[in-house]
C-alpha cells in the first residue's frame, strides 16, 4: 500500500471516530455540569443524559415529539431541584402524548418511577418501573428502579432478582452490587423475623381428591347405593352441553326418587327457565323441600344440594327474586346454610354486617364470617376481607391478606395495592385529633370506617355545614360503591339478549344492527362448538374454523355480547388455546392470507376469554407486534390498562386506533372515558361531544356520555350545564333497547346527588325540578343547632359541672351520638 493510500484511509477513520469522540465528550461535560449543582446523584444523572442523547438522533420530529422533548427537559430541570411532584406532572404530560417512541417512553417512565420512589409512593414507582422494562427490556435503569421499588415494598427476593438482571447488563457496576448486597441483608433479617401464622385455609379442600383412584369403580358403587345419582350425573352432562330439555328430564327423574341434588338442580332450572317454564313459587317450594333433608349422611359426608338450596333460598329473600324480599328471613337462611359449611352464605352475611345492610353494622362479626367463608372455600371472601381491613384502618392485616389474594390470582388485589400503599404512608396524626375527641366524649367507633369517624367530628363542630358534609359523604359512598365484591350468586346459564327482539330493531340503526349480528354470530358459534365438543380429539377442520370465525366476529362487533358462564367459558378457552397453537405452527411456515386472518381471530378469542389473566397484556403486546394494524388487539389492551388504572397506556392505544380508524364509535367513547379518568375534563368533553356526534341514538353508551359530560361540567361549577346534560341523559335512556334498562350509571348518581344538593332535583324524582325553601325556618333551625353545639362545648369543658335538669320522659327514645343523621335543612 502506498503512503498516499495509507494517508487517505487514516483520514477516513478519523472522520468516522470524531462524532463518537465528540458525543462522549459532550456526555461527560453534561455530567460535570450537572454534578456541580450537588442536586442529584450519579444514579439520577444517566437518565437525564440518556434522554438527551436519544433526542439528538431525531432529525424529523412531529409536533408531539417536540412537545415531549420540552416537557421531558422541564421535568429533568425540576428533578435536579428535587421538585419531585412537579417533575411527575411534566413526565406524565409527556407520556400521554401520541407518537412517542418506546425508547423515550421507557426513559420517561423510569424517571417518573424515580420521583415516586423519592416521594415514598412505592406502588406507583413499581408500576412505572414495570412499564419502563416492558417498553425497553434492555434498559439498565428499568431494572434498578424495579429493584429499589421491590425493596421498598419489602419484596426482597424480587429486588435481588432485578439487581441481578441489572448486573448482567453492566457487570462492572459496583453501585448495583452494593444495592444487591443491601437487599440480601434485608432479606436475611426478614427471614429470621417472618411471621408464619397464616396457613393456607384451602389446603385440605385442594388435596381432598388428589390421590383418588379407580374412579369408575367408585362411581358404580355410589350408583348402587343411590340409583338416582345416575340420572343426576346424566343431567349434568346434558346441562354442560346446553341440552336443557334432556337435562331437566333427568333432574325430574332424580327428584321423583327424592334425590336432594336432583331436586336442587331442577329448582334452578325453574328459576332460570332452562328446559322448563319459569316458575318461582314452585322452585321455592322445591328448595324448601330440599332444605328439610339432613345436611350430612351417617358418615358425616355433606349431602349435595342441601346447603346449596339453603343458600339459594337466602339469596331469594335477600334480593326479592324468587320470593318477597325479607332481610330477616335472608339472615335466618344464611345462618342455616353457614351451619352446614356454605362459604357463599358466610360471605354474603359478612357483607351485610360490614355495610349495615338490614342488620346492625358489626365489623368484628363481619371479619369472623369472612374468615369462615374462606375456610369453606368462597373465593370472593378474601378480597372483601381486605376491603374490611382498609375501611377500619387496619393496614397491616389489609396488606397481608391482599398479598395472599394476589398470589391466588385476584385481579382486584392489584388495584388495592395502591390504596394500601397510600394509606400506609399516612400518619396516624391525620386522625389523632379525631381519636382524642372520641375519647373526650367517650364515643364508640368499633364499627365505623375512618371516613365516617372524620365526618362525625366535622358534623359536630360545624352543624351549619351538615348539608355539605352529607353530600360529601354520599359522593364518597357512590365512589366506593364497587369496592366490595358483590354477593355470591348461583351461576346460571341464561342468555340476556333475545335474537327475535333484536331482529325487530336491526334496521333502525347501525348499533342495533351490530347487536343483532353480534348475537347471531355468538349463537352460531355456540351451536358449532356443541358439534365440535362431541369429538374425542381436537382437529383444525372447517367446523373449528367456522367456530373461531363466528366467535371472533361476535367479539369484534360487540364483545360484551359473548359473555358466558364460567364453566362453559373454561371449556371453550382450552379449546381455543389448542386451535391457537395449531394456527401458530401453521403461520410459521406460511404467508397465506386466510391462515393469517384465522390466526388473528384465534388470538382475539383467546384474549377476550382470558380477560382476567395477568399475562393477557403481555400476550396482547405480542399480538400487536405481530399484527400492528389490527385495532382490536389495541382496543382490548386499552380496556385492560384502564381496568388496572394505567390510563396513560390506555390513551396511547386508543390514539393509535384513531389513526387507523378515525370514526370508530366505540374507540371514541373509550378515549373520552380514559381522558375523564385522567382528570382531563376539557379534552374529555371534546371527545364525548365527538362520540355523540357520530353514535346512533340507541347506542348503549349515549346516556352515559351525557352523564359524564355533566360530571365534567362540575369542575367548572356550571350548574346549567350539569342540569342540561342530566336531562339529555334521561331522554337518551328512553331510546335504549330494552336489554339495557334499567340504566345503571355512577355518573348519573353523582349528578342526581349534586342537583339535589343545590335544590335542582327532588329526592326520588327522575327530572330536575325547582325546590322551594322557607328562609326564616332555615335560619331558625341553623341557629338552634349552633346554640346546642356551643352549649355542648361549654358543658364538656373541665371548668363546668354537668347537671341533669330535665325530667325523665314517659317514653324512652334513642338519641343520636352525633349530628350525622340529621337531614339537610331545606
Amino acid at each position: 500500500m502506498t503512503d498516499l493510500n495509507r494517508d487517505k484511509k487514516f483520514q477516513a477513520n478519523i472522520k468516522r471516530l470524531m462524532p463518537i469522540r465528540n458525543s462522549m465528550a459532550t456526555i461527560q461535560t453534561r455530567k460535570s455540569v450537572l454534578k456541580s449543582t450537588n442536586s442529584v446523584t450519579d444514579e439520577e444523572l444517566d437518565d437525564i443524559i440518556h434522554s438527551h442523547s436519544s433526542d439528538s438522533k431525531m432529525y424529523v420530529m412531529n409536533e408531539n415529539v417536540k412537545k415531549s422533548i420540552e416537557l421531558k427537559q422541564e421535568g429533568n430541570n425540576l428533578l435536579k431541584e428535587n421538585k419531585f411532584s412537579m417533575a411527575v406532572t411534566k413526565y406524565t404530560d409527556a407520556i400521554t402524548l401520541p407518537g412517542i417512541s418506546d425508547g423515550d417512553l421507557s426513559i420517561l417512565y423510569s424517571n417518573r418511577s424515580f420521583c415516586y420512589l423519592k416521594q415514598g409512593k412505592y406502588a406507583q414507582a413499581l408500576d412505572d418501573a414495570k412499564l419502563s422494562k416492558r417498553l425497553n427490556p434492555d434498559y439498565l435503569k428499568a431494572y434498578i428502579r424495579l429493584g429499589k421499588a421491590y425493596e421498598s415494598l419489602g419484596k426482597y427476593d424480587k429486588a435481588i432478582k432485578n439487581f441481578d438482571k441489572a448486573l448482567s447488563l453492566d457487570m462492572n457496576n459496583e453501585e448495583i452490587r452494593q444495592m444487591r448486597s443491601e437487599a440480601r441483608k434485608l432479606k436475611g433479617l426478614q427471614e429470621r423475623d417472618n411471621d408464619q401464622c397464616i396457613k393456607d385455609l384451602n389446603l385440605k379442600s385442594r388435596q381432598k381428591f388428589k390421590d383418588m383412584k379407580n374412579r369408575d369403580e367408585i362411581k358404580r358403587l355410589l350408583i348402587n347405593h343411590d340409583p338416582a345419582l345416575e340420572h343426576v350425573w346424566a343431567g349434568h352432562e346434558y346441562r354442560d352441553d346446553q341440552s336443557y330439555y334432556k337435562a331437566a328430564e333427568c333432574y325430574k327423574q332424580a327428584a321423583d326418587m327424592r334425590n336432594a341434588e336432583g331436586m336442587y338442580n331442577l329448582a334452578l332450572f325453574m328459576i332460570n327457565g332452562h328446559g322448563v317454564s319459569k316458575d318461582y313459587p314452585q322452585a321455592l317450594k322445591l328448595l324448601l323441600e330440599v332444605s328439610k333433608f339432613d345436611a350430612f349422611d351417617k358418615h358425616n359426608v355433606p349431602v349435595v344440594g342441601v346447603k346449596e338450596a339453603e343458600h339459594c333460598i337466602a339469596l331469594g329473600y335477600h334480593e326479592g327474586s324468587i320470593a318477597e324480599k325479607s332481610i330477616e328471613l335472608a339472615v335466618v337462611w344464611y345462618e342455616k346454610a353457614i351451619s352446614h359449611q356454605n362459604g357463599m352464605s358466610a360471605n354474603n352475611l359478612a357483607l351485610m354486617y360490614m355495610k349495615g345492610d338490614g342488620v346492625v353494622k358489626n365489623f368484628k362479626q363481619a371479619e369472623q364470617l369472612f374468615l369462615c367463608a374462606l375456610n369453606y372455600g368462597d373465593p370472593n371472601a378474601m378480597d372483601n376481607l381486605v376491603n374490611l381491613y382498609l375501611a377500619s384502618g387496619n393496614i397491616n392485616k389489609a396488606e397481608k391478606w391482599n398479598e395472599k389474594s394476589k398470589k391466588q390470582g385476584s385481579k382486584l388485589a392489584r388495584l388495592k395495592e395502591k390504596a394500601i400503599a397510600q394509606m400506609a404512608l399516612q400518619s396516624n396524626a391525620d386522625i389523632s385529633d379525631v381519636i382524642d375527641w372520641e375519647k373526650e366524649l367517650n364515643l364508640p367507633f368499633e364499627n365505623m370506617t375512618i371516613r365516617e369517624r372524620i365526618f362525625r367530628k366535622l358534623s359536630y363542630e360545624y352543624p351549619d355545614k351538615s348539608e355539605v358534609l352529607e353530600t360529601l359523604n354520599e359522593l364518597e359512598s357512590i365512589r366506593n360503591k364497587s369496592d366490595c365484591v358483590s354477593h355470591t350468586k348461583i351461576t346460571t346459564n341464561g342468555y340476556k339478549y333475545d335474537l327475535e327482539v333484536l331482529a325487530k330493531h336491526k334496521d333502525k340503526s347501525e348499533f342495533s344492527n351490530r347487536m343483532y349480528l353480534a348475537v347471531l354470530n355468538y349463537m352460531e358459534a355456540i351451536e358449532t362448538f356443541h358439534n365440535i365438543a362431541r369429538r374425542s380429539i381436537v382437529v383444525l377442520d372447517n367446523d373449528s374454523r367456522s367456530f373461531i370465525g363466528q366467535l371472533a366476529m361476535c367479539y369484534k362487533l360487540e364483545h360484551f355480547v359473548g359473555s358466558m358462564p364460567v364453566d362453559i367459558r373454561e371449556v371453550i378457552r382450552k379449546h381455543v388455546l389448542l386451535l391457537l397453537s395449531y394456527s401458530d405452527d401453521t403461520v410459521k411456515h406460511s404467508e397465506n392470507v386466510d391462515e393469517l386472518a384465522f390466526n388473528q381471530d384465534c388470538r382475539i378469542c383467546h384474549a377476550v376469554l382470558n380477560m382476567q389473566s395477568d399475562e393477557n397484556i403481555d400476550f396482547l403486546t405480542e399480538c400487536i407486534k405481530k399484527y400492528p394494524n389490527n385495532k382490536f388487539f389495541r382496543e382490548i389492551r386499552g380496556c385492560l390498562y384502564n381496568f388496572i388504572n394505567k390510563h396513560e397506556f390506555a390513551l396511547r392505544d386508543f390514539n393509535r386506533i384513531e389513526e387507523i380508524s378515525k370514526d370508530d364509535v366505540n374507540n371514541l367513547y373509550h378515549k373520552a372515558a380514559t381522558l375523564r379518568l385522567m382528570g382531563r375534563n376539557k379534552k374529555a368533553t371534546d371527545a364525548y361531544t365527538k362520540f355523540l356526534s357520530v353514535a346512533s341514538a340507541d347506542h348503549r353508551k349515549v346516556p352515559e356520555a351525557y352523564y359524564s359530560l355533566g360530571v365534567c361540567s362540575m369542575a367548572n361549577r356550571n350548574i346549567d350545564s350539569i342540569a342540561r346534560h342530566y336531562e339529555q341523559g334521561l331522554n337518551a335512556e328512553e331510546k335504549q333497547i330494552q336489554f339495557f334498562l334499567l340504566y345503571e350509571s355512577t355518573s348519573k348518581e353523582i349528578l342526581e346527588l349534586t342537583l339535589r344538593t343545590i335544590g335542582g332535583l327532588s329526592k326520588g324524582k327522575g327530572k330536575p325540578v325547582v325546590k322551594l325553601a322557607d328562609p326564616f325556618r332555615k335560619e331558625l333551625i341553623v341557629n338552634h343547632r349552633r346554640a346546642i353545639s356551643e352549649y355542648d362545648k361549654i358543658m364538656s369543658s373541665g371548668g363546668h359541672a354537668k347537671v341533669n335538669f330535665t325530667a325523665k320522659p314517659s317514653k324512652s327514645q334513642s338519641a343520636p351520638l352525633s349530628w350525622v343523621g340529621l337531614k339537610p335543612i331545606q
